[in-house]
């Protein structure tokens, strides 16, 4: 249970963050529950919608299962979004990093993995990733 609240504790912050920065965001509760395509947050400014999965962890690499992937995927599609990862590593002082989907390391199952040298190459921070989406 305690990785449950881990997560949605993420969610709400980053939900906090991207309001705080002029995006408006939703989160998708129990979001993985349903027979449904779904993601943890989506969020958008005017028309361009990021579809997020959040995803924190202890360690220095984040899988994502595929079928997370598939699921995002398909839910971006259906609304004309984007699909976005944005990951907390406690070990970089629980700072968010958010990455678009082809940015991440495709594994051969269709999973996907993030570590901490990708996310800070390749990352955009919440107030980076707001600028984008305004753009």
């Amino acid at each position: 249970m305690r990785r449950k609240a881990k997560g949605a504790r993420a969610e709400r912050d980053l939900l906090d963050k991207l309001w705080r920065n002029g995006i408006a965001a939703v989160r998708v509760a129990g979001s993985g529950s349903s027979g449904h395509p779904a993601s943890d947050v989506i969020a958008g400014y005017r028309g361009r919608i990021a579809v997020i999965e959040v995803k924190t962890t202890s360690k220095e690499t984040v899988y994502i299962p595929s079928e997370e992937v598939v699921s995002m995927k398909r839910l971006a599609d259906l609304l004309g979004g984007e699909c976005w990862f944005a990951v907390k590593f406690s070990s970089d002082r629980g700072k968010f990093y958010i990455l678009r989907m082809d940015d991440a390391r495709e594994l051969n199952s269709g999973s996907v993995a993030i570590d901490l040298s990708i996310a800070r190459s390749k990352g955009l921070s919440i107030e980076e990733f707001a600028r984008a989406i305004r753009a």
